[in-house]
């Protein structure tokens, strides 16, 4: 069983609906695998959490995304100084991380974006991939509208593998929010629309609470669907939409 190490704990923290109690940071020696030299990294210790945004993103006192250590130099993301590599991976890896589209990758995108590439290059599954390429949006900036594209493909991916599942309405609704946000509002309109008129929506879940919450979440998207709003959006604890 793998040791979870502090960085580690700190990108489950910030990709998970759960939070510690404050937010802290460490510094951290961390190995880079790509060459085998220690560096020194600021990492997420804890945070508090007191809601998300549609998209997933946490607000409070908590950074979401959490830092990733990168490799000085070569700009790998060291997302678990735990795992082992093979030497045939590592001769792969090394190779992968001098190739033009990966230096690429480090010029001009985020380090979440970067994970995503690394994570496919080592063949990790789709769903994981799909939450880190969520987590990158978060971070992205002018690059939002080309992360959010990847992301809602991914997703809507994500969809088809969860039909008939108790997790499939979360990810619907997740679709819905990326279409949105990306100015697609028809689609946006539909997603939403076959939620609400989903008669199993939003299914078995943990309380009455979450149920009736996924319920106005669906109301304020096709309300800011009707706005013809991009906004980042959230509920406030009065059930009101908040937007930037």
């Amino acid at each position: 069983m793998r040791r979870p190490t502090a960085f580690a704990l700190a990108l489950a923290l910030s990709l998970s609906p759960l939070a510690a109690p404050a937010m802290t940071f460490m510094d951290v020696q961390v190995i880079c695998p790509i060459d085998g030299k220690p560096f020194p990294a600021r990492v997420m210790g804890s945070g508090t959490s007191f809601g998300m945004y549609f998209d997933r993103q946490r607000f409070g006192a908590i950074a979401s995304p959490a830092p990733l250590p990168a490799c000085p130099g070569s700009g790998f993301i060291v997302d678990d100084d735990t795992r082992k590599y093979s030497q045939d991976e590592l001769t792969r890896l090394r190779a992968f991380v001098e190739s033009a589209d990966y230096r690429g990758w480090v010029a001009n995108d985020t380090p979440y974006y970067r994970l995503a590439k690394q994570m496919a290059f080592l063949g990790e599954s789709e769903d994981s991939i799909a939450g880190v390429v969520l987590a990158a949006t978060w971070e992205a900036g002018p690059r939002y509208p080309r992360y959010a594209a990847e992301a809602l493909a991914l997703w809507q991916r994500r969809v088809l593998r969860d039909a008939g599942g108790q997790d499939v309405y979360a990810a619907r609704m997740l679709v819905g929010e990326l279409q949105r946000r990306l100015g697609r509002f028809d689609e946006a309109r539909a997603t939403f629309d076959g939620l609400r008129d989903d008669r199993a929506f939003p299914g078995k879940q943990e309380d009455a609470d979450t149920a009736a919450y996924m319920r106005k979440v669906v109301d304020a998207q096709l309300q800011l669907i009707r706005a013809r709003s991009t906004a980042h959006a959230r509920l406030d604890e009065d059930g009101e939409i908040v937007d930037f």
